[in-house]
C-alpha cells in the first residue's frame, strides 16, 4: 500500500549544507517535496466511473490503456503497483453499490482511492529534499521564496512562467553553477580526486534540473495539467490536488 503513515510536515526542516550532496548528510532530518503532474482528463474518467467498475477493471488490467502517456525520460508510478494499492482499498471498503469514488467508505479509504487514481493519472513526478529546493527554484522565481512554497499550487505556475525566459541548457547551467558556487563557499572539495561523489552529484543536478524543466514547459504550456503536492510520508489527507486538500477534494 502507499498509504502515508508519518508526520505531518509542521516542523521546520534541519539545516544542512544543503548545497553540497556529497557531504551525504542524514536525511532523516529532511523532508522529501514530491510533485506529480495530473492529466485532467483521465482522472476525470475515472472519478467518472462506478467505484466496482473501476475496482474489477483494475483488477483484470483492462484500466492501462487509459493511463495517459508519461513524459519522456521522467518517471512516475509504475502501473502494478497502483493496481495492487486500489485492489487493496476495495478490500477495505465496507459497501459494494457506490455509484461513486467520493461515497466510499471509510474516509481514508476514500483518500486512498482518489490519492491513488491521481498518481494513475500522473505524467511526470518530480522530487526534491527540501533543504536542497532553493538549488532548484529560488533564483526564478518573482517573489521572496520560502521552503514551504514549494507546496502550493501558484508557486509552480509563477516558476513555469519566470523560467520560461532561459532555454533548457542555460537553466540547467545556471542551476550546476550555483550549486559549484554555493560549494566553493562551503569550502567542499572542488576535484573529483579529493570526493568521489562530485561528477555524480553534479550530473543528478542536472538531469533533476532538466526534468523540472520539461515540467514546468508543460505546466506553461498546457494550464488544464493539475498539480499534486506533497511530502513523503505525511498522511493523504495532507495531500492537495490543485491546491485543494484530498480530503476535500471534489469532481
Amino acid at each position: 500500500m502507499m498509504h502515508g503513515q508519518g508526520p505531518g510536515y509542521s516542523s521546520q526542516p534541519m539545516y544542512c549544507s544543503p548545497y553540497n550532496q556529497t557531504s551525504m548528510p542524514s536525511r532523516s532530518g529532511m523532508a522529501k517535496v514530491i510533485m506529480r503532474l495530473i492529466e485532467p482528463n483521465a482522472l476525470d474518467s475515472l472519478l467518472s466511473m462506478k467505484p466496482l467498475d473501476m475496482f474489477m477493471k483494475m483488477e483484470r488490467q483492462e484500466l492501462r490503456s487509459m493511463r495517459p502517456v508519461v513524459v519522456e525520460t521522467i518517471h512516475r508510478p509504475f502501473s502494478v503497483d497502483l493496481e495492487g494499492d486500489l485492489l487493496d482499498a476495495w478490500d477495505s471498503s465496507q459497501s459494494e453499490n457506490e455509484k461513486s469514488v467520493f461515497d466510499i467508505q471509510p474516509e481514508n479509504v476514500r483518500i486512498s482511492t482518489i490519492y491513488s487514481l491521481c498518481l494513475w493519472s500522473c505524467v511526470a513526478e518530480w522530487t526534491c529534499w527540501d533543504a536542497r529546493a532553493y538549488l532548484y527554484f529560488e533564483p526564478y522565481v518573482s517573489t521572496e521564496m520560502d521552503v514551504h512554497d514549494i507546496l502550493d499550487h501558484d508557486f509552480w505556475r509563477d516558476f513555469a512562467t519566470e523560467v520560461s525566459r532561459f532555454s533548457r541548457a542555460e537553466y540547467i547551467d545556471s542551476v550546476t553553477q550555483d550549486w559549484i558556487a554555493r560549494r566553493d563557499a562551503l569550502g567542499a572539495p572542488s576535484e573529483s580526486s579529493q570526493d568521489p561523489y562530485l561528477m555524480s552529484t553534479m550530473s543528478a543536478h542536472r538531469s533533476s534540473s532538466s526534468d523540472l524543466f520539461s515540467i514546468s514547459e508543460i505546466i506553461r504550456r498546457d494550464g488544464d495539467h493539475m498539480i499534486l503536492l506533497g511530502i513523503d510520508q505525511t498522511p493523504l489527507h495532507e495531500w492537495n490536488l490543485n491546491g485543494v486538500p484530498l480530503s476535500k477534494f471534489k469532481r
